[in-house]
Protein backbone atom coordinates (compact mmCIF):
# COMPACT_ATOMS: atom_id res chain seq x y z
CA UNK A 1 0.00 0.00 0.00
CA UNK A 2 0.98 3.15 -0.88
CA UNK A 3 1.06 6.04 1.62
CA UNK A 4 0.01 9.29 1.13
CA UNK A 5 2.15 12.11 0.28
CA UNK A 6 3.29 14.54 2.97
CA UNK A 7 4.53 17.43 1.55
CA UNK A 8 2.70 20.26 0.73
CA UNK A 9 3.87 21.27 -2.59
CA UNK A 10 4.17 19.17 -5.83
CA UNK A 11 8.06 17.48 -6.34
CA UNK A 12 9.82 16.83 -9.53
CA UNK A 13 12.44 14.05 -9.83
CA UNK A 14 15.53 15.47 -10.81
CA UNK A 15 19.03 12.98 -10.60
CA UNK A 16 21.04 15.98 -11.28
CA UNK A 17 24.62 16.32 -10.03
CA UNK A 18 25.79 18.85 -8.19
CA UNK A 19 28.52 20.77 -5.86
CA UNK A 20 27.52 21.11 -2.27
CA UNK A 21 29.87 22.99 0.54
CA UNK A 22 29.83 24.75 3.64
CA UNK A 23 31.73 27.48 4.63
CA UNK A 24 33.69 25.01 6.90
CA UNK A 25 34.22 21.96 4.76
CA UNK A 26 35.35 21.66 0.97
CA UNK A 27 32.70 21.34 -1.85
CA UNK A 28 31.29 17.67 -2.52
CA UNK A 29 29.55 15.42 -5.15
CA UNK A 30 25.95 15.26 -4.33
CA UNK A 31 23.31 14.38 -6.54
CA UNK A 32 19.31 16.28 -6.04
CA UNK A 33 16.89 13.24 -5.83
CA UNK A 34 14.15 16.28 -6.00
CA UNK A 35 13.20 19.75 -5.91
CA UNK A 36 9.80 21.61 -5.31
CA UNK A 37 9.17 25.04 -4.15
CA UNK A 38 10.57 25.28 -0.84
CA UNK A 39 13.29 22.78 -0.72
CA UNK A 40 15.34 19.97 -2.59
CA UNK A 41 16.15 16.60 -1.09
CA UNK A 42 19.77 15.61 -2.00
CA UNK A 43 22.09 12.46 -2.12
CA UNK A 44 25.79 12.87 -0.54
CA UNK A 45 27.74 10.11 0.88
CA UNK A 46 29.93 12.17 3.11
CA UNK A 47 27.41 14.31 5.37
CA UNK A 48 30.37 15.22 7.56
CA UNK A 49 29.37 19.07 8.37
CA UNK A 50 25.96 18.59 7.22
CA UNK A 51 23.58 19.41 10.27
CA UNK A 52 20.26 20.57 10.85
CA UNK A 53 20.11 24.49 10.21
CA UNK A 54 23.84 25.14 9.08
CA UNK A 55 23.72 26.88 5.57
CA UNK A 56 25.24 25.33 2.30
CA UNK A 57 25.89 26.48 -1.57
CA UNK A 58 25.22 24.50 -3.99
CA UNK A 59 26.53 24.71 -7.51
CA UNK A 60 24.44 23.16 -10.42
CA UNK A 61 27.17 20.72 -12.64
CA UNK A 62 26.90 20.67 -16.36
CA UNK A 63 24.86 24.16 -16.69
CA UNK A 64 27.88 26.23 -17.58
CA UNK A 65 28.65 25.37 -21.22
CA UNK A 66 26.97 26.82 -24.33
CA UNK A 67 26.80 30.47 -22.96
CA UNK A 68 24.80 29.25 -19.82
CA UNK A 69 25.58 30.53 -16.66
CA UNK A 70 26.87 28.60 -13.72
CA UNK A 71 23.61 28.13 -11.30
CA UNK A 72 24.10 28.58 -7.59
CA UNK A 73 21.87 28.36 -4.30
CA UNK A 74 22.31 29.14 -1.08
CA UNK A 75 19.91 26.44 1.54
CA UNK A 76 19.45 25.44 5.01
CA UNK A 77 19.91 22.00 6.23
CA UNK A 78 15.88 21.25 7.35
CA UNK A 79 16.83 17.12 8.08
CA UNK A 80 19.38 14.58 7.82
CA UNK A 81 18.87 11.08 6.84
CA UNK A 82 22.41 9.33 7.27
CA UNK A 83 21.36 5.44 7.07
CA UNK A 84 19.73 6.45 2.85
CA UNK A 85 22.48 8.85 2.83
CA UNK A 86 19.72 11.99 2.52
CA UNK A 87 19.61 15.58 3.42
CA UNK A 88 16.47 17.84 3.12
CA UNK A 89 17.38 21.41 2.21
CA UNK A 90 15.23 24.92 2.62
CA UNK A 91 15.88 27.77 -0.44
CA UNK A 92 16.89 30.65 1.66
CA UNK A 93 15.57 33.34 -0.05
Amino acid sequence: MLSAERRQCKRFRLNHPIMMGTNKTEPRLAEIIDAGTRGLRIRVTNQEGLRVGREVDLSCLGLARKGRRDLRLRCRVAWEDPENFEVGLDYIQ
